[in-house]
Order: C-alpha cells, then structure tokens, then sequence
C-alpha cells in the first residue's frame, strides 16, 4: 500500500513539474509576442478596416477642398463614450464587407472597455488571448496524436510558438488567430473522438456544432478544414465500425450547426455566393491552369517562414528515417528484437493521417483560392501551420524511436545510449535555432517598422498645415494612413483630379506645408498647384514613400 502510494504521489509531483514548466513555457512567448508587439509601429491597411468596421459611427468620406479635423476620423476608428457594445450595427457594417462578424464582436467589446482610445494593444491584446488557447489545443493535440507523451507534446509547442509566421499571426490584427483556434478545437475534438470513443459515441457532437458555429462565423475558410476532416473521420469510422448510421448522425449535427450559423447571419450566402471574393475564389478554384503556380507559391511560404528555408532536410530526414524503420521491421536477427524500455514512443496512427488529410486539403484548397499577396498571404495557411509543424516533427520523433533505435540502443539494457539521446535532443535544437534565426532575420511581418520615423514626423509637426491630394479613382486608399494623419490637428481634402486653384488662406499664407500626394500620375501638378498658390513655399523635400503615396514637406 504505501509503495502504491509513493507511486501515485511521484506521477502527483511528476505532473505538477509539466504543468509548470507548460506554464512557463506559455508566459516566456507571451513576453516574446508582447516584444514584437511592442516594435509594431504601423498598420496594414486591413487592420485599419479591423477597428473602423468595427467602431464606426457616421463613415468616412474624402470630401474636396476642405478641411477636415482630427477627431471627426479619428472617431471612426474608435468606441465613443455612450456608443460601446453594438453588436448589431457591427454584424451590419460586416454584411456589407465579405466576412462574418465573430472577431469583430470580440474587437469591438475590448474597444468598448477602453473608449475614446485607438491602440495597436487592443487588437494584438484580442489575438494574445487567442495564442494563449492555441497553445493549449496544440499541446492537447501533440499529447493525444504522440500516445500521451508529454516530452513531444512540449517540444511542438515550444518550437510553434517561437516561429516568425506564429509571432506575424499575433501582430496582424484580424481574424486568423481566433480562425486557427476554432481549427484547432475541431481538430482535438476529432481526434479525441477516435481515440476515446472509438467513433461510436455521440458526446463529441454536440461541442462539435458549437465549434462549427462559432468557426463558420469567424472565417469562412473554416468550412474547407471540416470537410476535410469530417470526411477523413466518416471513412474511418465506417471502415471500423461498418456503420452508417454514426456518418448520418455526424452528418446532420454538423449540418444543423452550419444551418444555425446562416440563420445566424444569412449574409454570409452572398458573402460565399455572389461577393467579389466568393467568386473570385470560384474562378480561381476551377481554373486548372493555375495550380502549380498557386502551390509552389504557398508552399514557398511554408518553406521560407514555418521551416527557415529547411522544410526538404526534414522531408528528407524522415525519408531516411523510415526506411531505417523498415530495414528494423524486416530484422530478424536477435539485433532487431529491442526490449521495451528502449524508450520507443508510439504515434497514433489514424489520428496522424487524418489531421495530415485535414491539413493538406485545406492548404490545397486555400492555396487555389486565396489571394497572392506577397508574404502576408501567409495569413490564409496559418490555421493549419501549427498541424503541419506537428506532423513534421511527430514523424521525425516517432521514426527516431522506431528506426534508429536499434542503432543506438545500448545492448547492455541501460536503453538509449548517450549517442541516440544526444542526435534526438539536436532535433529538437535545430528547430529552435531555426525559428530563432528566422525572428532575428526580419521574418516577422506586419511590423511595419519603417513606420515609426513617419510617426514621429507627424507627432513633431502636429501644428502645421497638412493637404492630403487623393486618387478619384481610389480614395479611401488616403485611409492607409490614418494612424499618423491623427497625430495632425486637421487635414486639407483635396482630389488630384480637380485642377482648380487652391485659394485657401491657411494654405496660401503658412510657411511651411505638409503634402500627402497619391502615387498618380497627376501628382507633380498637385504638388506645383500648391507652390503657386503659396510663392514663399520654394523648397521641396521628399520626407518618405509608402503604400502609393509620398510624403512631401513644403518650404
């Protein structure tokens, strides 16, 4: 009796040494997001629709040949006292974009708590809270797919949450942290289902409508990865349990869920059907002429931001690694039969191949649908980087203990020698020296850095006469800008395509000018129009360049 109970109480103590060390390993990558976090010194023009969809009160306008002052759009960007929780007039201002509305709830009740304030911490705060249940699904995950070993359950979440592309989910501040962890959710569930229920229980489903309802509502992308899941977990289950009855029932739960999510917000069908990203991705899903290109695009991503460059050393290392498993398999002799205590782990097999279904169907789809945007497409695969960074380093550690065990395996009985222990733990360095690399390289997009001495800029000349000359063709492009043109006291609107001359008597009578000009081919008469209204303006200096406009200073 009290051997068992110095059992219990060793696995007691065991337990609460990972708790802590999970614990502290979660409370170290918050510090790292809240460092990046803190570097953030500009928004993708995105993010500025994040907060404006969300807090508007009366809309942005760009008029002509007037001036407009701080706080009449600044206010567009924030929750006014008297104004906060309207979840209703946020659903609205969604329907007419061509998302659902469930992260800008969450938005909109964090900027609701801190009314009258615009802050890069509000998002990124929304998303930290997201990244922290991620870490606790992808641990989950990595427990219950490596038959509950908690050494690589650890590890895959330390390497996840050190990675550039993880930290860039963090900083852009839309709805790809909280679509990655309803993802994740419907993954565990999944697995969890097939491991502790056999696939015949039906107590899973009913979490299971309330993940579908809650991803549906987040990004609709959510749908691609239950489908493909879903379908990977019918097949199983018919192939085991020789029962359709469980499919249909599956089948209806997760119907009736995605049904609930439509009544919910019945504008997501034209958002799907008949809005311009809807039948974008239609068309570019259908055209078969696209798709190596479109893959080699994503997986360039893969490669370049979730691996550091080095996603073919551990494809290949695996290769190796398996065929080593298979030479241990075909061993008869007395060098193939390895004790059990050799330190082996076990991989769960059919989890293993249905999140690699899972995964792989929803990189290919999204790969053929989502839109090219340089690195920060990054954004539309990371739901699923978290799995394949799973997958990867489960098959390295499962086939390392199934392979090249026997290699290794010291043949006195003491398991592992010192040799196999130390190739194992440089695995597991190389992947943390990689992310490591990749965050000091400048991989970690969404920073927008340069930004900062554009900031200051404004924040030195907030006093001086600012004009702001737009593209009719595309105005709202002046609101790309708005963090630094709310450093301003006032703005002067004026359209490139109205040639008319400038008599404004701040403009025409002020020593010194600040120049917002389009990228357009009308700029340089903007820019002439404003010296001849003003002689004593005779200098001109290009303070910076960015995102179609140049910022110029008048003297």
């Amino acid at each position: 009796m009290t051997e068992k109970m110095t059992m219990k109480s060793n696995r007691f103590q065991k337990g609460r040494l990972w708790v802590a060390a999970f614990l502290a390993l979660l409370c170290l990558q918050i510090l790292l997001l809240v460092y990046f976090g803190n570097r953030k010194a500009g928004f993708h023009e995105d993010e500025y629709y994040s907060y404006y969809s969300t807090n508007r009160t009366a809309g942005l306008f760009e008029p002509d040949r007037e001036w407009v002052e701080r706080d009449s759009f600044r206010n567009e960007f924030v929750v006014l006292e008297g104004e906060g929780f309207r979840y209703g007039l946020v659903a609205t201002v969604q329907s007419w974009d061509v998302h659902p509305p469930f992260f800008y709830f969450l938005l909109h009740t964090v900027c609701s708590v801190f009314p009258g304030v615009f802050s890069k911490w509000l998002g990124i705060g929304v998303n930290i809270a997201a990244f922290a249940i991620h870490f606790a699904l992808l641990s989950w995950l990595a427990y219950m797919v490596g038959g509950k070993d908690k050494k690589l359950a650890f590890a895959v979440t330390a390497v996840y949450g050190c990675n550039a592309a993880a930290v860039s989910g963090v900083m852009f501040i839309r709805m790809y942290e909280w679509l990655s962890v309803f993802v994740l959710l419907c993954a565990c569930l999944h697995v969890r289902a097939v491991l502790e229920n056999g696939g015949n229980k039906k107590s899973f489903l009913l979490p299971l409508m309330a993940v579908n309802y809650l991803g549906f509502l987040t990004q609709y992308y959510y749908i691609i990865f239950l489908a493909f899941i879903g379908g990977g977990f019918c097949l199983w289950s018919l192939w085991k349990n020789r029962r359709w009855k469980d499919c249909i029932f599956y089948g209806a739960a997760c119907g009736i869920s995605l049904l609930l999510a439509v009544a919910s917000y019945p504008s997501c069908l034209s958002h799907i059907f008949r809005g311009y990203r809807g039948t974008g991705a239609v068309s570019e899903f259908l055209d078969t002429g696209n798709t190596w290109d479109r893959l080699g695009f994503f997986a360039g991503l893969v490669n370049e931001y979730l691996f550091n460059g080095y996603l073919w050393f551990w494809l290949l290392l695996i290769a190796v690694l398996g065929c080593a498993a298979v030479i241990r398999w075909k061993k008869t002799g007395e060098e193939g039969r390895i004790p059990e205590d050799a330190g082996q782990v076990h991989i769960e097999a059919v989890p293993y191949f249905m999140l690699l279904l899972a995964a792989a169907g929803y990189f290919f789809t999204v790969s053929k649908t989502a839109l090219l945007l340089y690195e920060t497409s990054n954004r539309y695969q990371l739901p699923v980087y978290g799995i394949f960074l799973l997958l990867v380093m489960a098959a390295v550690y499962g086939l390392w203990n199934r392979g090249a065990v026997f290699l290794f395996y010291d043949k006195a009985g003491r398991g592992f020698s010192g040799i196999g222990k130390m190739a194992a733990i440089l695995c597991f360095v190389l992947f943390l020296a990689g992310n490591i690399y990749g965050l000091a390289s400048g991989k970690v997009i969404f920073l927008y850095e340069e930004d900062r001495a554009v900031m200051e800029y404004a924040e030195a000349n907030e006093h001086t006469p600012v004009v702001i000359f737009y593209n009719d063709a595309t105005p709202y492009h002046v609101w790309w800008r708005s963090r630094e043109l709310m450093q301003y006291d006032r703005v002067y609107f004026a359209s490139q395509g109205n040639q008319e001359k400038i008599e404004d008597e701040t403009i025409c009578g002020s020593d010194k000018v600040i120049v917002y000009a389009a990228d357009y081919e009308t700029q340089e008469e903007s820019l002439n129009m404003i010296q001849e209204a003003n002689p004593k303006l005779e200098s001109r200096k290009l303070i910076a360049k960015k995102g179609l406009w140049s910022i110029y200073e008048l003297e």
